[in-house]
């Protein structure tokens, strides 16, 4: 293998190497912690064919993002699935009328939508965790950033 390939692979944010401990302790939290996240749909960690935990470094991210909202901002869980639900997968996707009718993720406010059972044709066979929508929020901040762009706001105004 190249040293460039090499290299790619190391810089790649997206590739999950770190176990739940390594990332558990990244972050600051404890394993059962991280699980719980994971049982809420706040991160959807790779699973190995042996069912191991994997997290990338856009991951840890995210897990950051979450303990900032928990320990700075006082939200909890519930309060996070909440702003999550929030990102306009639909606006993202480009979901036609007929996907958003029958899809969870636009007509509830409750989950994001990589947790939703009913998703539009758009997104049924898609792996979430890969996802533009899933990947490009792991900053929260971001959702703030797009919903501004969205509506042709300046937060100059």
């Amino acid at each position: 293998m190249s040293c460039d390939k090499i290299t790619q692979q190391i810089d790649n944010e997206f590739r999950p190497v770190f176990t739940i401990g390594i990332a558990a302790e990244m972050v600051g939290v404890s394993v059962h912690t991280l699980r719980l996240y994971e049982s809420s749909g706040l991160i959807i960690p790779q699973r190995t064919q042996s069912l191991r935990r994997l997290y990338s470094r856009n991951d840890i991210r995210r897990l950051n993002s979450i303990r900032y909202l928990i320990e700075e901002k006082g939200l909890n869980i519930a309060g996070i699935k909440a702003l999550l639900s929030m990102i306009p997968c639909w606006e993202i996707k480009k979901c036609t009328t007929n996907d958003r009718k029958n899809c969870d993720a636009f007509n509830k406010i409750s989950d994001p939508c990589w947790i939703v059972k009913n998703k539009g044709n758009v997104c049924e066979a898609n792996e979430c965790r890969t996802c533009q929508v899933y990947t490009d929020f792991s900053a929260f901040s971001e959702i703030k950033k797009h919903i501004f762009k969205s509506l042709n706001l300046s937060r100059n105004k």
